[in-house]
């Protein structure tokens, strides 16, 4: 299961496509409170001591709510909040897994904050250059689904500037070592996840392919160091990304190519593999442990905002998702 965090940066780009930019700022935004009828502004929990308000939390339960509604009316089927299933009642689910979103973006925070990470002028330029951006595509309707979601601009970017800061993270993990895992942790998880590091040889289709090909396989067979000669006709080959770490599923490689990159030994090299791209021979190499840093990083994180103390007050225990759901969509139909 790919962990929720590797979505961060383009869920948070998504919040931005969707919400275009007021200009000024604009006030407050109302629909979630309203619909919830608690304040937005004021502390609704704790994660490791960093205080939530309101609209954070609301916004991840109406983005909860809205999977949910999506995903019965999809399978034709009418959600029943307190049928049960697997996971619980889909009440009991929106609730978890929105708290499971906020205590991941108060984590990054947190983590930020231990780090020394923080926005740069650089950063906050280029939150006001994809507003303006987002705007230009249409203000009025941008406004609109805006307001659908809870957010106003300064949401949006308090919301984006998370994602900036978890890409700071990433760059520690990868950098200096502040935030970098050890060598033994990270070929653990290579070898957990089954991450594979290969090289590709790629003669594209057309007329004598075929024969080029071949003749590849030949010098390979043929050679006393097979990894300099691999190096060789893979860097005259068509394929320019060169040695590249995958993940299964993850749509790196054709699903032919990588089926048999995972039934490689290290070191060894594939037959010829025809795809519609042309034909291909691949080598493994030894697993790129710094591809997977980013990786590791997200473990630390999801299973940090997991193990988090989490403290919450009244008004969180009268959230029924049900109720605010109901409430949120009359006053989306509304636009009041």
């Amino acid at each position: 299961m790919k962990l929720r965090i590797i979505g961060l940066a383009l869920s948070l780009s998504l919040v931005l496509t969707a919400c275009g930019g007021e200009g000024d700022g604009g006030g407050r935004a109302s629909f979630l409170g309203r619909a919830a009828g608690i304040s937005e502004e004021e502390t609704l929990l704790t994660v490791d001591g960093r205080a939530v308000p309101g609209w954070r939390y609301l916004y991840w339960l109406a983005a909860a709510c809205d999977q949910l509604a999506e995903e019965y009316r999809a399978a034709g089927k009418e959600l029943d909040w307190q049928a049960g299933t697997e996971q619980g009642t889909p009440a009991q689910w929106a609730l978890r897994q929105a708290l499971a979103d906020t205590a991941l973006y108060a984590t990054v925070e947190n983590w930020a904050e231990r780090y020394g990470c923080a926005l740069t002028e650089s950063d906050r330029q280029q939150l006001e250059t994809d507003w303006e951006e987002q705007a230009g595509d249409g203000e009025e309707a941008a406004l609109a689904e805006l307001r659908n979601r809870g957010l106003d601009r300064e949401r949006a970017q308090e919301l984006a500037g998370v994602g900036l800061l978890y890409a700071q993270l990433c760059v520690l993990a990868a950098g200096d070592g502040r935030a970098a895992a050890e060598p033994e942790a990270l070929e653990a998880l290579a070898g957990e996840a089954g991450y594979v590091t290969v090289d590709r040889i790629l003669i594209p289709a057309g007329d004598g392919a075929a024969d080029r090909a071949a003749e590849a396989f030949a010098a390979l067979n043929g050679a006393s160091d097979t990894a300099a000669v691999f190096a060789e006709l893979s860097a005259a080959g068509a394929d320019p990304a060169g040695a590249r770490t995958l993940l299964p599923g993850d749509g790196t490689l054709d699903p032919e190519l990588e089926q048999a990159a995972l039934a490689l030994e290290e070191g060894q090299c594939s037959g010829i593999l025809e795809t519609a791209e042309g034909y291909s021979i691949l080598r493994r190499l030894p697993t790129d442990t710094a591809a997977v840093e980013t990786a590791f990083l997200d473990r630390r994180l999801q299973d940090a905002a997991a193990a988090a103390d989490i403290r919450t007050g009244e008004d969180y225990a009268s959230l029924d998702p049900a109720a605010f759901y109901q409430a949120l969509e009359a006053l989306r139909q509304a636009g009041a």
